[in-house]
C-alpha cells in the first residue's frame, strides 16, 4: 500500500519538468511559418508591380472572350435606331467595332460614351442581341438657332449645346443669335417671339448684350432694347405701337423698352423732314 502514494509523487515530479524541447520545437515550426508567411507575400508584391497578375488575368479573359467568339457570339451586324441627321458612319466610327469581334467583349459603356460626344447626339443606348447582333438607339438634339460669336458660327440646341460649325447653310431658316451667353438664354426668347408675330417676322438677329438682356435687330435696321425683366410686357407696347403706327416703316434708328411703361424712339438725324402744305387762296 505504501507504493501507490509514491508512485503519485513519482508522477508528479515528472509532470513538473519544463518542456523545454517542445517549446523550441514550437518557436521554430512558427517562425518558419512566418517567414514563409512573409516571402509569399513579398513574392506576390513583386508579382502584381511588374504587373504579371495582371498580364494573366487580361491573357485569360482574352482566351475566354476568343472561345465565346469561336462558338458564334461574335458582332457580325449594327442596327442603328432614332437617327435622322446624325451621321451614319460616324457613329460605327465611333462605337469602334470590327466584323467578328467577340460580342461579349464589346465595352458598352465606353461606346455609349464616345457616340454621345458626337454633335448631333443628345443621348444613347447600346445594348446586345445575342448571338451576333449590336443595337444602338439614339436620341437626337433639336436645332433651335445659328449662334455667331468672334467670328464663328454655330448650330446650337434648346440647351445651348453645340451642334455642328459646318453645313450651315442647310439651317438658315434658323433665327440668329449673337454674343457671350446667346445660346444658354436663347430658348426663351425665342419661344417668347412665337407670340408675337410681327416682331417674329421683322427679327433678324438677337442680340445678347453683357449676358444680361436682349437686343433685337430688325431687318429695317432698328435696334430694339428689351429690358433685362419682364420681357414680354416689352413686347407687347412694342407690338402695339407697330400696328397703331406702323413704326417698323419709319425712319427709326433705335426703339427703348427698358423703361416701364415707356416705349422710347430714336428718330434718325438724317431723315428727311416732310416739306408742310402749301396754302392756297381761294
Amino acid at each position: 500500500m505504501r507504493l501507490i502514494p509514491s508512485i503519485f509523487r513519482a508522477k508528479d515530479r515528472k509532470s513538473r519538468r519544463p518542456q523545454t524541447g517542445k517549446l523550441r520545437r514550437s518557436l521554430t515550426t512558427a517562425g518558419v511559418l512566418t517567414a514563409s508567411v512573409g516571402v509569399v507575400g513579398a513574392g506576390g508584391w513583386y508579382l502584381s508591380e511588374s504587373g504579371w497578375i495582371s498580364d494573366r488575368i487580361a491573357a485569360t479573359n482574352t482566351s475566354f472572350m476568343n472561345a465565346t467568339a469561336g462558338a458564334g457570339l461574335q458582332v457580325q451586324d449594327v442596327v442603328v435606331s432614332g437617327r435622322t441627321r446624325a451621321n451614319a458612319d460616324e457613329i460605327l466610327a465611333a462605337l469602334d467595332l470590327e466584323r467578328g469581334s467577340p460580342i461579349l467583349g464589346v465595352d458598352v459603356a465606353a461606346a455609349r460614351a464616345r457616340i454621345e460626344s458626337i454633335g448631333w447626339i443628345s443621348s444613347a443606348e447600346i445594348a446586345r442581341r445575342l448571338p451576333d447582333v449590336i443595337f444602338v438607339r439614339v436620341v437626337e438634339r433639336e436645332p433651335l438657332a445659328i449662334w455667331q460669336h468672334d467670328g464663328i458660327s454655330a448650330l446650337v440646341d434648346r440647351d445651348g449645346k453645340i451642334i455642328q460649325r459646318s453645313g450651315l447653310e442647310d439651317f438658315s431658316e434658323f433665327p440668329l443669335i449673337v454674343g457671350q451667353g446667346a445660346p444658354r438664354e436663347a430658348a426663351q426668347l425665342i419661344d417668347l417671339l412665337r407670340a408675337y408675330p410681327s416682331v417674329a417676322a421683322e427679327t433678324e438677329a438677337a442680340v445678347r448684350v453683357s449676358d444680361r438682356r436682349w437686343n433685337l435687330r430688325l431687318r429695317s435696321g432698328i435696334d430694339v432694347r428689351l429690358p433685362e425683366k419682364n420681357i414680354a410686357t416689352a413686347l407687347d407696347r412694342l407690338e402695339e405701337f407697330q400696328r397703331e403706327h406702323d413704326l417698323f416703316d419709319r425712319d427709326v434708328i433705335a426703339v427703348d423698352l427698358r423703361v416701364p411703361d415707356r416705349l422710347i424712339v430714336r428718330v434718325n438725324p438724317n431723315a428727311a423732314i416732310p416739306a408742310k402744305a402749301q396754302g392756297k387762296d381761294t
